[in-house]
């Protein structure tokens, strides 16, 4: 469906002859489509990296506070919303508020406690790093390994260490039929982050996640739990546990690039990318600026004509570096994955992944913050099903997820989640305990 006025769309007089032929009449009609129409529609890699390189945005068409809406589409919205994005973005009754680029400053210690022996390998691996701060405080567009060192800034940047995250998912089809609703909880912690180790002996583990779920009814019970080290060149481990199964499965690398639990992502989709560094060719694309929910008011609702796109939510217009990944499998699912990371504070916002059969677009995501400094004020509303005590929000000048969107355009379909974060508490046995494969089948919390 277009959604340029009808009167945009009238042929010159010259052409007016043309429409007596069937197929001229279709000739002619294409010809005479906005170029902004036609292109809205390209979802090829090619036309994103002509986006990228030759779209010119700038601050000066926006002010705070100011609603943009679909009239603003050509004069203020093409330059900020990325090009692969806009069959989804631009809608009838779209509304996006914007607010006024902040700085975000980060935890007070935060880069005071580095150590000073790292370094990238050959492959691109950060060695010897244990946290405390980002690993490059400078980008260089001219250092051959800026895509890296961007990507370990992402890995690295401030957050939550122990918390758990009730989150409710929305599944949609095209038609914006509900297809399924899973309630689950993500249980996270950190073991060896800079001087924290939570246990004891377990230096070597950077991190553990465990999702439960509770619905729906043919999910409840299930259990998914991740391990990440310290060393990168170790494969993360993971357990699977299906109650109809009765006992938890180990689940392989190779399931990194498959769908997680039904939802329109893979396992390396997390937060823009969960892979590995070194099964990838990096390419730094340079910095620009994009509009991105990285510090809502709430949890957005979802709008457009499929309803998987966050619908008068608050936006930002924000400064991103622009990295360009290439998978080195051939057997993986995505030919080129293009990110836009904060340049502040390293947060994905925007992630575009391409199709190894024809360089179209298969999967993007976009994420919804919150800046911890601003709960107080403004308390994210209750989502459905979720009991939250916002009292027990973690962490100071930290960012905090509230939510996500991820569509796939080769069904197409989309997930839409929300999101909360609590903070948890872990003694040593504690944690042993409950990330344990005793805990995932007892279910004992």
């Amino acid at each position: 469906m277009n959604n340029y006025p009808h009167s945009q769309l009238k042929c010159p007089a010259p052409c007016q002859w043309i429409i007596k032929k069937p197929f001229a009449f279709l000739v002619a009609t294409l010809l005479c489509l906005p170029v902004t129409s036609q292109a809205s529609a390209e979802q090829s890699y090619q036309a994103l990296r002509d986006w990228i390189e030759n779209s010119r945005p700038t601050t000066e068409t926006t002010t705070p506070g100011q609603h943009l809406t679909l009239k603003d589409r050509e004069s203020t919205l093409e330059a900020l919303i990325p090009q692969a994005a806009w069959k989804y973005y631009f809608f009838d009754d779209m509304d996006m508020t914007i607010t006024a680029s902040k700085d975000y400053p980060v935890p007070d210690n935060w880069g005071k406690k580095i150590a000073a022996d790292y370094h990238l390998d050959e492959e691109g691996t950060l060695v010897g790093f244990t946290g405390g701060g980002f690993p490059f405080a400078e980008i260089n567009a001219e250092d051959p390994h800026a895509g890296e060192k961007v990507v370990w800034n992402m890995l690295w940047r401030p957050g939550a260490n122990d918390y758990d995250m009730p989150m409710v998912t929305w599944l949609r089809g095209e038609s914006g039929k509900l297809d399924r609703v899973m309630e689950y909880t993500s249980t996270n912690v950190t073991y060896a982050r800079g001087d924290h180790s939570l246990v004891p002996g377990y230096e070597e583990v950077k991190s553990k996640q465990v999702m439960e779920f509770r619905s729906p009814r043919d999910m409840a019970g299930a259990k998914d739990m991740s391990i990440r080290y310290v060393d990168h060149h170790r494969e993360n481990s993971g357990w699977l546990y299906m109650p109809a199964q009765r006992k938890p499965r180990r689940t392989l690398a190779s399931e990194r690039t498959g769908e997680l639990m039904g939802m329109d992502m893979i396992r390396e989709d997390s937060m823009g990318f969960g892979g590995k560094i070194y099964e990838n060719n990096w390419t730094y694309l340079g910095k620009r600026k994009v509009l991105a929910t990285i510090n809502v008011s709430t949890n957005p609702e979802f709008g457009g004509p499929s309803q998987w796109v966050p619908h008068k939510a608050r936006w930002e217009v924000r400064d991103s570096h622009v990295i360009l990944v290439e998978p080195k499998a051939d057997n993986h699912p995505y030919s080129y994955r293009v990110i836009f990371i904060d340049a502040e504070t390293y947060w994905t916002h925007w992630m575009f992944a391409y199709d190894k059969q024809d360089d179209k677009l298969l999967r993007m995501n976009q994420h919804f913050l919150k800046y911890s400094e601003d709960f107080a004020s403004e308390p994210p509303e209750q989502a459905p099903y979720i009991k939250q005590d916002f009292t027990k929000s973690v962490g100071h000048k930290v960012f905090l997820h509230l939510g996500q969107v991820d569509i796939n355009a080769k069904k197409p379909h989309a997930t839409m989640t929300h999101c909360f974060t609590n903070k948890r508490e872990f003694t040593a046995a504690r944690a042993k305990q409950f990330y344990s494969l005793r805990n995932m089948i007892s279910g004992r919390r």
